[in-house]
């Protein structure tokens, strides 16, 4: 397996990115003009995990932002096939995705959330020194005009 970061994104590369969002979250649909967002974007960036054949097996996509109290980064959206899925490629998507940080030299506070019935998910990303944060998460849907 290979992971990469994505800068564009084929029909057939769409079509692959539909199957994980769709195995992420059946009540979630991948949007081609976002997808083409996220790669044009300078602060947000889609991690890849390939099998030997170039097949989109694996994700996650990061985010950056810089705020008063400093450089942070969330990670979301970490999802690998069913069929891939126990042999270590969503630790290797954060892994990855850690060290492009690493890479850019600057220091990052990293965030990511993962809901609580993941069991395996929220093993992994304590097994990797993420900690749980005591907080609230409130979401809002804000249509443009």
């Amino acid at each position: 397996m290979k992971i990469t970061r994505m800068t564009s994104c084929t029909d057939i590369e769409f079509r692959q990115i539909e199957v994980l969002v769709g195995v992420l979250s059946s009540s979630c649909k991948a949007n081609r003009d976002v997808i083409d967002e996220v790669l044009a974007k300078e602060d947000s960036h889609l991690f890849v995990a390939r099998d030997a054949d170039g097949r989109i097996v694996g994700m996650t996509t990061m985010c950056c932002f810089t705020i008063p109290t400093g450089r942070h980064a969330t990670i979301e959206d970490v999802v690998v096939l069913p069929e891939c899925q126990g042999m270590g490629l969503g630790r290797k998507l954060v892994q990855y995705a850690l060290q492009y940080l690493k890479d850019s030299g600057l220091s990052y506070k990293v965030g990511l959330t993962s809901k609580p019935t993941r069991i395996a998910a929220n093993a992994l990303y304590r097994s990797m020194g993420f900690k749980p944060k005591e907080t609230n998460v409130y979401t809002l849907d804000v249509a443009g005009v």
